[in-house]
């Protein structure tokens, strides 16, 4: 605090000379010249070099960087090296109590020369010691390295709300690449801010989910949201397991209280620190009903076009409802939703009834007269929005809201679907579709197999995929068609095998990057068909990778992409906000939320969800 004393005092006496005016509004600075600076910086490694292969210390050159102003800088040379023994070296600059200051913001001045792939710069913004924001600022890019325009300045705002701030600056960069910082300061427009104590917490609005489904007072769990932390704080709930996200430690999470029952009140206290919160719960009752209808399948991320509209996009994401019991059950006015509580995804029409063993299919999107589908289907109105990498929760709500049937999940595979194994077998949890053995369906087909095959397999190759089966007793058998998907719902014919000596085998020459499902469709003389599989194999040797993620600006793709190679960005709805081409892809002028991006590549297409800040 002295140090802001001593600045007013000076101020003041400038003031008499006319010279101290609003525009002056340095609090601290660091410009690496000597005793001077009073903004005090940490390195996370101890200084070495002098601008020579490797430096992390004050220079006058580093690689063609000068100084920003006065003499000296910081330099960055192949900052991972036997030296440093850390992939990443940081600048902690810790400006300690500021909450008496007004429109406070860090500014500093970087230079980066030939950052490549796998280089970063950026930094992190801690308030009252929880990272506030994390910013990469220069991301290095394979077959050409990244470089700026001389001397750039950022600057990064701090919230009036915040006791104390501290900035870290990063550099994870190896091989003899460059960067500079100098001329970090501390800047606020004048010291009449508010240092009352604030809590750092605020609590979003509750959301509870069925823990059992019966006739009687279920079990519920509490999910709670909340923005911010707060140091020493602690939750306490009368009646109730408290779990979840820690507020004392981790900003930006969710409170889970477990072990709450159907028409309860109950009363969740967060104290400590500067906190003093609390809130009322009155648990729904009769939420939570006992039903023979599941969920039995979801799939949240994408990697085929489901709902034949010729785009892979979040049109695709799909929720299969199974009549998991011994008697025909009616759906009218029944209704799907998802974690958002945004309201009923889809609501079932008149006259729906689901027979015992019988799936029916809510797709995202679609139109309906283009979809073939081996059960009946509806399209959600507007989208599903089922979040992939993260909690989500799937509900099935009766005509009168209450629950009949839920699915709850944290993160899903990539291309690929949750699934119940056997078909309706709550116990077993969801797991991802090729994980459970061959027998488990995909949405619509039938779990059981005949015996008559007495394997099925497939090898992945250099560039194609051999399958090989074999069946015995085999009884007017016409041929084999063999089918191919890439997340295990729509299936495309590749090829007829006519009946043989019980020996097969069938060479795919273009398989799709990544993961491949095969299935065999078997024909009978008299035109019945079984279904044989899915089986699984895949090919990685082409793997494209997207990064960053999240990103602010630019996003890039590694792999072997072509120049050409068309790229379509999606929002979450499915509708296409970007058109771009090749390995860059320019997303600054997006606005903030989850977008998703499919390359088309030769056979096939990659895709990929993506976070834009």
């Amino acid at each position: 605090m002295h140090r802001h004393l001593t600045y007013c005092l000076v101020c003041f006496l400038l003031l008499v000379a006319s010279t101290c005016v609003p525009a002056q509004d340095q609090i601290y600075f660091q410009g690496f010249e000597g005793e001077e600076a009073d903004l005090m910086y940490t390195p996370n490694v101890p200084a070495y070099g002098t601008g020579t292969l490797p430096t992390w210390n004050v220079v006058t050159r580093c690689k063609g960087i000068t100084p920003y102003a006065g003499d000296y800088f910081w330099g960055v040379r192949d900052a991972d090296n036997a030296l440093s023994n850390t992939p990443v070296s940081t600048l902690s600059f810790d400006a300690g109590n500021i909450c008496d200051l007004t429109a406070a913001r860090f500014v500093f001045a970087y230079h980066i020369i030939g950052y490549d792939g796998g280089d970063d710069f950026g930094y992190e913004l801690y308030l009252d010691g929880f990272l506030h924001e994390r910013t990469v600022l220069v991301d290095g890019k394979n077959g050409g390295g990244v470089s700026t325009d001389g001397w750039v300045t950022d600057t990064v705002s701090i919230p009036g709300t915040a006791q104390t701030a501290r900035l870290l600056l990063f550099f994870d960069q190896n091989g003899d690449d460059a960067a500079g910082i100098d001329n970090v300061q501390l800047l606020a427009s004048g010291t009449g801010g508010n240092c009352a104590a604030t809590c750092g917490i605020a609590l979003e609005e509750p959301r509870y989910d069925c823990a059992t489904l019966t006739d009687g007072a279920d079990a519920l769990t509490l999910t709670l949201p909340y923005r911010g932390a707060e140091a020493g704080v602690s939750v306490a709930i009368a009646g109730g397991t408290v779990g979840g996200d820690d507020p004392a430690l981790v900003q930006d999470g969710k409170i889970v209280v477990s072990d709450l029952r159907e028409g309860q009140h109950y009363r969740l206290t967060v104290t400590g620190g500067d906190c003093d919160l609390a809130l009322d719960l009155a648990a729904p009752a009769d939420q939570c009903a006992q039903s023979d209808v599941v969920i039995n399948e979801l799939l949240p991320d994408p990697a085929e076009d489901v709902n034949q509209d010729g785009l892979i996009s979040p049109a695709d994401e799909f929720v299969e409802i199974y009549n998991a019991g011994q008697a025909a059950v009616d759906l009218t006015d029944y209704s799907v939703h998802e974690g958002s509580n945004a309201g009923a995804r889809f609501v079932f029409p008149g006259g729906s009834v689901l027979e015992p063993g019988e799936s029916f299919i809510v797709l995202a999107g679609g139109e309906a007269e283009q979809i073939s589908m081996g059960c009946d289907f509806g399209i959600a109105r507007g989208f599903l929005g089922l979040n992939n990498n993260g909690p989500e929760t799937v509900t099935l709500r009766d005509p009168a809201g209450r629950v009949v049937a839920q699915a709850s999940y944290d993160g899903a595979p990539e291309g690929e679907s949750l699934v119940l194994h056997p078909d309706g077998n709550l116990a077993g949890g969801y797991q991802p579709h090729t994980s459970v053995r061959p027998t488990t369906s995909s949405a619509c087909a039938s779990a059981s197999l005949p015996v008559e095959v007495v394997y099925f397999t497939a090898t992945a190759m250099t560039d194609a995929v051999r399958l090989d089966w074999v069946t015995q007793h085999e009884v007017d058998n016409d041929h084999f068609t063999v089918e191919r998907s890439k997340g295990g719902v729509a299936f495309t014919p590749l090829g007829k095998v006519p009946a043989g000596d019980g020996t097969y085998v069938f060479v795919d020459t273009h398989p799709l990057p990544g993961q491949n499902l095969y299935r065999l469709r078997q024909r009978d003389l008299d035109g019945t068909e079984t279904l044989y599989g899915p089986i699984s194999v895949r090919l990685d040797s082409g793997t494209i990778s997207l990064y960053p993620n999240p990103t602010a600006g630019k996003l890039f793709l590694t792999g072997e992409v072509d120049p050409e190679a068309p790229v379509t960005v999606y929002r979450s709805d499915g509708q296409i906000v970007h058109r771009a081409h090749g390995e860059t892809i320019n997303v600054t002028h997006l606005p903030a939320g989850s977008y998703y991006l499919r390359l088309r590549r030769g056979a096939g297409a990659e895709s990929f969800r993506f976070i834009k800040e």
